[in-house]
């Protein structure tokens, strides 16, 4: 859902809370019903309520009809086979990925982020790993192995592999002063 569909959803969904709670109000006898309907004679015949009401009648239609759209895979990276076309999900990309790092004894946890370009992929990962781990051995190491594993296996074209190294792994547990 693209910026523009979000914020006339919220402009939406706020503007539904309101008349729920004002329905609310009604039906628990708080709005009284002779202040209900001298508000509501204010607003007959107004051209303004009329395009109010057509910009949310064609707001539910955009909605339901994005609803009722055949659901999309995730994005995939599409070569050109001499028989045809091949897809690969960046979820199976990832996959791939995650299968390498796990491997690796000194990364304890791994968060992988994958941007489709034009001529490629972009890899970022973030990285926990052991507080015992040489940081710039390790990780050179890996971006090298992702790099030449991703394009020997998948045969997609890696631009860059990006490393944050987020957190250090201390089994120890810090006691706490009183």
């Amino acid at each position: 859902m693209n910026i523009f569909d979000r914020i006339i959803l919220t402009v939406y969904t706020m503007f539904l809370a309101v008349v729920s709670v004002i329905v609310i109000l009604f039906s628990v006898r708080l709005i009284s019903l002779e202040d209900f309907g001298t508000r509501l004679a204010m607003l007959y015949g107004r051209w303004e309520v009329g395009v109010v009401g057509f910009i949310f009648l064609l707001t539910s239609v955009r909605f339901l009809l994005s609803g009722l759209k055949a659901q999309r895979y995730p994005e995939t990276v599409i070569k050109n086979g001499e028989l045809g076309n091949i897809s690969i999900s960046l979820n199976a990309i990832e996959n791939l990925i995650l299968k390498i790092t796990r491997d690796i004894e000194n990364v304890k946890d791994v968060k992988v982020h994958i941007k489709k370009r034009e001529d490629g992929i972009s890899i970022l990962l973030k990285l926990v790993v052991n507080y015992d781990v040489a940081i710039p051995e390790m990780t050179s190491a890996l971006q090298k192995s992702i790099k030449n594993y991703i394009e020997t296996t998948a045969g997609i074209t890696v631009k860059d592999v990006n490393i944050s190294v987020d957190n250090i792994f201390n089994p120890y547990k810090q006691r706490t002063v009183r």
